[in-house]
């Protein structure tokens, strides 16, 4: 690959590369160009949820961090929210956690990827996707994230965390994937 500078970086004398898209459509598939280091990140964070959603009895904190992977749909109705609740929540962790096997298939190191040939099928790559905006959600929540824009204060001290830039490498992985099924 051939590096590109950009205009920022040829004013500070320092050249940047720009590597191609992390994930980007392959044949009848997707390859998710990610580092080892990056990947084992992914594979972590999902582990991380995975306890989340499996937790046998979870305390207020972490009740509070699912809220947004568990919306509500009844908000006029307590009656009617808690019994879709009953009747759902146990299906929709099954589902989150099914599309978390999938990631792990190719991810999780022994998996048949390598760091070149991270090879997903379009289910492989919606389960990813899934994946990654499930603890894109818990990070949001955990950040206070919202849609108002008078909260600046609270985004200057957002963006100084770590979190924050982990909410927004999984936000830029997430879109790149987005822009690859979008294409073909």
């Amino acid at each position: 690959m051939v590096g590109r500078t950009s205009a920022h970086s040829r004013e500070h004398g320092a050249p940047v590369r720009r590597r191609r898209a992390p994930v980007r459509r392959s044949g009848d598939g997707f390859v998710i160009d990610l580092g080892d280091e990056e990947a084992a990140l992914v594979v972590r964070l999902l582990d991380e949820l995975r306890q989340l959603l499996t937790s046998s009895s979870p305390d207020s904190d972490e009740r509070v961090l699912l809220v947004r992977l568990f919306p509500v749909v009844h908000p006029d109705d307590d009656e009617a929210e808690a019994e879709y609740q009953r009747l759902m929540r146990d299906e929709l962790v099954e589902s989150k956690l099914a599309a978390m096997e999938r990631v792990d298939e190719v991810l999780a190191p022994g998996s048949k990827g390598s760091r070149n040939d991270r090879m997903f099928d379009e289910e492989q790559l919606v389960a990813f996707m899934q994946s990654v905006n499930a603890i894109r959600l818990v990070l949001g929540t955990m950040l206070g994230v919202t849609d108002d824009p008078d909260v600046d204060e609270v985004v200057e001290q957002m963006e100084s965390s770590p979190e924050y830039h982990l909410y927004t490498y999984l936000s830029w992985l997430l879109d790149h994937c987005v822009r690859a099924v979008s294409t073909g």
